[in-house]
């Protein structure tokens, strides 16, 4: 028999194809209309490519969750074995991805399709998706895995910062005040996710005092670690440095590196970094 217990996730992961297929996750896109072109996020429009266009765009890229429709037809694909599914999405507050996979759902035999707001974007999102699905490759059942994600959902912990806040500004994330005070005092804020919404952490002057206090934040406060990424949106060399920082306190090679999407990147823009984990239970 295949495997009974099938994950699904949204691109708001920042999965890769390689990553997604390496886990046998099925992931399903969001869009990005750039220039009035629609693009699959991940798919037709990868992080490099969407990078190297963002500063020429003359307006700004809108994104779209995914319709009912293809949550449907991916779930019916996946059960059509008998599998369960266990599908994990970006918070709620953030996007209306967690609802349309919910409403497709719906059609399904109590149990057989199970969905959950994970309340985390990104690889905050990545962390737990990959970790339900080396329970269901190990033959873990369903109820056990999905207890074992709510239950790790709690000590997920994010903390970024945005290289400049202009697109966070455009997008509706932060007041127009709020965007220019930072421009004019050269101030990066260090943002994180409370209750499943974008909050800011704290101020720090300069990019390298924001590595320098994110490092920190991991050190002092995060306490054990079972797993750490690094996330970065199109800025390998910063992201190779703050896992460099932190190999004291998690082994470099286990470090999951994961370059931010073209929808999560329309909002944080290029040169974010940041960094997520998933603390140990005591």
């Amino acid at each position: 028999m295949g495997q009974t217990v099938k994950i699904v996730t949204d691109s708001t992961s920042d999965m890769s194809q390689e990553e997604a297929a390496k886990y046998g996750i099925t992931v399903v896109p969001l869009t990005v209309n750039m220039d009035d072109q629609i693009y699959r996020d991940g798919i037709d429009i990868l992080p490099p490519e969407f990078y190297k266009r963002l500063p020429k765009l003359s307006k700004m890229p809108t994104t779209s969750q995914p319709p009912v429709g293809l949550f449907q037809q991916t779930f019916e694909k996946l059960t059509s074995d008998g599998s369960q599914v266990i599908s994990l999405h970006i918070s709620g507050d953030l996007s209306g991805t967690f609802n349309s996979a919910s409403l497709a759902a719906q059609g399904f035999a109590p149990g057989q399709v199970t969905v959950i707001d994970t309340r985390w974007v990104t690889a905050a999102l990545a962390l737990p998706v990959i970790k339900a699905a080396e329970l269901a490759r190990s033959g873990k059942e369903a109820p056990e895995i999905i207890q074992t994600i709510k239950d790790t959902l709690p000590y997920i912990e994010l903390l970024a910062v945005a290289d400049t806040l202009e697109y966070l500004k455009k997008g509706g994330r932060i007041g127009g005040l709020a965007a220019l005070a930072g421009t004019i005092l050269s101030v990066k804020p260090l943002f994180t996710i409370r209750n499943g919404k974008v909050d800011r952490f704290e101020n720090v002057r300069t990019k390298r005092k924001a590595l320098e206090r994110i490092a920190e934040v991991v050190k002092t406060q995060w306490g054990p670690l079972e797993r750490l990424a690094i996330l970065h949106a199109d800025s390998p060399d910063e992201a190779g440095e703050l896992a460099s920082m932190l190999a004291s306190v998690f082994p470099l090679k286990d470090i999951y590196i994961s370059m931010v999407g073209p929808v999560v990147g329309t909002y944080a823009g290029p040169k974010t970094l940041g960094v997520c984990a998933e603390r140990k239970a005591i």
